[in-house]
């Protein structure tokens, strides 16, 4: 008798999973509306809020190796293009330019992964978990790092970083409000400069390897 109910739950369940259309059985699945509205690419921007920090270590040829503590406060934008893997997992390719302070502006460009589960109990909020790694190009502009008397002239950095993001997301249809912020590690790496040191040329170098930055943005991305 169990083998009977069981035979059929599995026949009804079959029955079920198919539909007449013209005389020929098809999946319900390949008509389903969601599944034919499904739309996989996105693409976004957004506004950012920074905060960046860096113990960036000087080098003065015959001199004792000093370190500065440097910290700017940016706005910046950026862009943003992807594919949705499903609901809960989506790949981004992202570019963000931070906006000069005090002679320092800095660019990156990253790959990255994102996790974004319903929010329980809500229908239009999801979480937002995602990391990212990439490249960052940044620029002291000539005269902007001051030692002693003299200043260093451009300086430009070219490195990788990497980081993490938090948020959360608010579905609009084809749409959605994305907020977040992320902490990323920026290892931009040495450059070097010749100053004049008591009236003759002497090697510094400025080292940026140690900075990191916390973000704050809010976006628009477009679903199609």
């Amino acid at each position: 008798m169990i083998r009977f109910l069981l035979l059929l739950v599995c026949v009804v369940s079959f029955g079920f999973g198919y539909s007449e259309r013209n005389g020929v059985y098809a999946s319900q699945s390949n008509t389903h509306p969601l599944y034919e509205e499904r739309r996989n690419r996105l693409l976004g921007i957004y506004g950012i809020y920074n905060l960046s920090d860096s113990d960036a270590e000087l080098h003065v040829a015959g001199y004792e190796s000093q370190t500065h503590k440097l910290s700017e406060k940016q706005f910046g934008f950026g862009v943003q293009g992807g594919y949705l893997l499903n609901e809960n997992h989506r790949i981004l390719a992202n570019f963000e330019y931070n906006l000069k302070k005090n002679g320092f502006s800095y660019q990156t460009l990253t790959l990255g992964y994102a996790f974004t589960p319903r929010v329980p109990n809500t229908t239009n909020w999801r979480g937002l978990l995602g990391v990212n790694a990439g490249l960052v190009k940044a620029k002291f502009d000539s005269g902007s790092f001051v030692i002693g008397d003299s200043s260093m002239g451009s300086l430009d950095f070219t490195g990788f970083t990497y980081g993490v993001k938090a948020g959360a997301i608010y579905e609009m249809g084809n749409s959605e409000l994305e907020f977040a912020v992320s902490a990323n590690r920026l290892n931009l790496g040495e450059e070097e400069d010749n100053i004049e040191v008591n009236g003759s040329p002497t090697n510094t170098k400025l080292d940026l390897g140690q900075t990191s930055n916390i973000s704050f943005s809010v976006g628009y991305n477009f679903l199609f």
